[in-house]
């Protein structure tokens, strides 16, 4: 593991004049931050602990550990991992959970123990990458774009590092397990080596399974979850370097967003051939359930995501003050979904059956140097990324003979009928490469003229290079695609193979003043750029001339503190910012249920807001923390695929406020720790989005709060046999007061029900109880 911000072994004293210890821009990519080194720093970044990871529940995964963090909204449907969330940063979004109006998707990086895990060419990522929180030390959250030095290729909005367990010194092992509500179980370990002549090693994994609290007529939408890592690291004199392996991998179900009042067009058995609703229960939140889903014989849809990284890090001090730095990796990610649609598509000539898959194939290097010099360090150097990205979907019906689109004529293949297929399929498809080849050379500067003033200018020049290939004709060959159209079927690619090439540079600069040793204010200023939002939707059906790289401008300025012992102070750290951010040339996808994303509206978009965090150790064996963000964000410009304006709208799904405060408490007796916590987490009202008219809207989904409790019993080893150190016994109850609300709705234009103009929302989890045990050994 390499990092600038730490001390590593080296060939004698090092004389550096007048510089500080700890001067270096921070680097969040390859350990977790210190409360100091945050403090110290320009920038804003929030580390998620141990401790406030605990929130998530032994089941949750990636999205619920990062709610905890001021200013980052997360959003799911489900209990578990492996699941797909939309988690933003002030209101900068990465992953899907719902794709409605949402203008800052991919503009989030995030990045395995410094690795990227994000396509370049779709550029966004999702939460199943990371479903085991057991494995994870700690998550470092980067506000902005943050410095050039852990910049990777779509940071405009911000990052996310999830640092995993590391190699130890010292040998040990854990093994735990879980079983709670919804059916929900798993089982998690880490076994670590300790050191051997120089050498150090971990393995870690888990694995979860679960229902869903969204579930109908005998039907739970299950999932299940993996992911295995392992690391090893050789420290020699001057340095060290490893080399590491992950894989991860979640399936799902995933139910259809619930319609929130009931309309007699809507029942649970769909809609026949002319589009009329078919007897049965009327289907709403109101009359059906609230967490009612359809039954599986109407509408399912089953979601794969997949990511295996290798990599090697590499570091060492070449001389008293030059220092190298170097990352080697690769990455396979896909993502793949099953569809079936009997509910529209059963009864009519529609689409039945839905097949996507995307494959992405991502390699690269990034090689800088450190120099410490009398006053300042400057690291400078680059990366190189290649990464080849495959897209397919399909839409068919087996039930139904396939129709030439150009003279009405059914196909018959020696006589034989043929009938909608993933080789011949009747409805929409897409088949395309994107390659793209991203270039990124850096400066980055930390000067610290006085022992109390810090400025950190840096310069970044990123290239973009894509080619796209519509590879319509070649994997549909028998459907005759010609000019943008397929005799059997249709296609949504009218755009022909393109290229294009990027350039930008990318200016930025922090200032840090600790005005009395313990409290500091500080600015900062940059701009960032990412290649054109969408990949290979944005380049089959848009012009490759009219795209532009999307780009953000933020500047923030704050105050912070850490107090490392003062009276009721102990290791205490509290931050407040105001941040002002503008992300232009946004492309924003509109979906069309049962066809190709075809339509996207364009605009851009401002946030504003103010985050607040504390957190403290007021008494030994008390922990208090709290987080809380106000936000503004509206469109400086929104046009529609008509052409119509919606210029100074809210931007969809972005709360006014969230926070969340909590307390543990351990009480010590005759050699067992008893450990009760209680949290609280809140989600503002936030604006509702209009898939109807392609647009944002001033309706607002209702603001919830949510308690949550727990219960931790730790047994010391006097009590245990040889070798076990600790045993651990936790019970979680998450939403303890069983509220009933609704985490996500927009207005729909009618493609799942067949009704325009009716409200959709995911419900909330209800009150869920998990108990967990987990053995530690010395």
């Amino acid at each position: 593991m390499t990092a600038a911000t730490t001390s590593a072994p080296t060939r004698g004293a090092i004389n550096v004049g007048r510089v500080s210890a700890g001067l270096a821009a921070l680097n969040t990519l390859d350990k977790v931050p210190t409360k100091k080194e945050v403090f110290e720093s320009t920038q804003s970044v929030k580390v998620i602990g141990k401790k406030q990871m605990e929130t998530a529940g032994p089941a949750g995964g990636a999205g619920q550990a990062l709610a905890v963090a001021p200013g980052v909204n997360t959003q799911t449907d489900s209990p578990a991992g492996a699941s797909r969330t939309t988690i933003s940063i002030n209101g900068m979004k990465t992953g899907w959970s719902n794709i409605a109006g949402n203008a800052n998707d991919g503009t989030v990086m995030v990045t395995f123990d410094g690795v990227p895990m994000v396509d370049p060419a779709y550029g966004v990522w999702g939460s199943p990458e990371v479903p085991q929180m057991s494995m994870i030390k700690g998550i470092a959250v980067t506000y902005g774009p943050g410095y050039p030095i852990n910049r990777w290729f779509n940071n405009i909005g911000g990052s996310i590092n999830f640092i995993p367990l590391q190699p130890t010194a010292k040998a040990g092992a854990s093994i735990g397990g879980f079983y709670g509500s919804f059916n929900t179980r798993g089982i998690h370990f880490n076994v670590r080596t300790g050191n051997i002549d120089g050498w150090s090693a971990i393995i870690a994994g888990g694995l979860t399974s679960a229902g869903n609290y969204l579930n109908g007529y005998g039907f739970n939408n299950p999932s299940n979850n993996y992911a295995y890592y392992a690391k090893v690291i050789k420290r020699f004199r001057g340095g060290h370097f490893s080399f590491g392996a992950y894989a991860a991998r979640g399936v799902a179900y995933r139910p259809l967003a619930i319609p929130v009042s009931p309309n007699s067009n809507v029942t649970i058995n769909g809609t026949d051939a002319n589009g009329n609703p078919n007897s049965g229960p009327i289907y709403s939140q109101q009359t059906t359930g609230f967490y009612t889903t359809l039954p599986s014989s109407m509408y399912w849809k089953e979601a794969f995501n997949t990511s295996y990284i290798l990599y090697s890090k590499f570091y060492d001090h070449l001389s008293h003050d030059l220092s190298l730095h170097n990352l080697l990796w690769y990455r396979h990610g896909s993502r793949e979904h099953l569809h079936y649609n009997y509910y529209t598509g059963g009864y009519s000539n529609g689409a039945l059956n839905q097949y996507y898959l995307a494959k992405s194939d991502t390699y690269g290097d990034k090689l800088y140097f450190t120099e410490r010099l009398p006053w300042n360090s400057v690291s400078f150097g680059g990366y190189f990324i290649n990464n080849k990205y495959n897209s397919l979907l399909e839409f068919y019906n087996p039930t139904q003979q396939v129709v030439s689109n150009i003279n009405g004529a059914p196909l018959n293949i020696n006589g034989a009928p043929v009938y909608g297929s993933l080789g011949i399929p009747n409805g929409d498809s897409h088949s395309s490469y994107m390659y793209m080849t991203d270039l990124a050379a850096f400066i980055q500067d930390d000067i610290q003229p006085v022992r109390n003033v810090r400025i950190t200018p840096g310069l970044r020049v990123v290239t973009f290079n894509t080619n796209f290939v519509n590879n319509e004709a070649a994997q549909f060959p028998l459907n005759g695609y010609n000019n943008g159209v397929n005799a059997y079927g249709t296609s949504g690619d009218r755009q022909p193979n393109s290229s294009t090439n990027f350039t930008d540079v990318e200016p930025s600069i922090g200032v840090n003043w600790q005005i009395i040793p313990n409290v500091a204010v500080y600015a900062n200023y940059s701009t960032a750029y990412k290649a054109p939002a969408g990949a290979t939707g944005t380049y089959a059906h848009d012009l490759a001339s009219s795209l532009k790289p999307q780009s953000s401008s933020q500047y923030q300025f704050g105050v912070k503190a850490y107090v490392p012992h003062d009276g009721l102070l102990n290791r205490a750290s509290f931050g407040a910012n105001y941040y002002h951010l503008n992300d232009t040339n946004e492309i924003i996808p509109i979906p069309v249920v049962s066809h190709l994303y075809s339509l996207f509206a364009s605009g851009s978009s401002t946030f504003s807001g103010v985050n607040l965090y504390f957190d403290d150790n007021p008494l030994y064996n008390l922990h208090v923390f709290t987080n809380l963000s106000f936000e503004k964000a509206v469109y400086s410009k929104y046009v529609n695929p008509h052409g119509v304006s919606y210029d100074g709208l809210p931007v969809s799904d972005v709360p006014a406020q969230t926070a969340n405060i909590g307390a543990y408490y351990q009480y010590y007796h005759a050699g067992v720790v008893y450990e009760p916590r209680i949290w609280w987490q809140y989600t503002g009202a936030q604006n509702i989005y209009n898939n109807n008219t392609g647009a944002p809207t001033n309706q607002k989904l209702s603001a919830f709060g949510i308690w949550n409790a727990a219960l931790r019993v730790n047994i010391g080893h006097q009590y245990l046999f040889a070798g076990l150190h600790k045993l651990s016994v936790n019970v979680d109850v998450l939403n303890l007061l069983n509220k009933q609300y609704n985490n996500y709705q927009y207005i729909s234009s009618g493609g799942y029900y067949g009704v325009a103009g009716q409200m959709l929302a995911d419900p909330g989890m209800p009150r869920a109880v998990y108990v967990s045990l987990e053995g530690h050994f010395a």
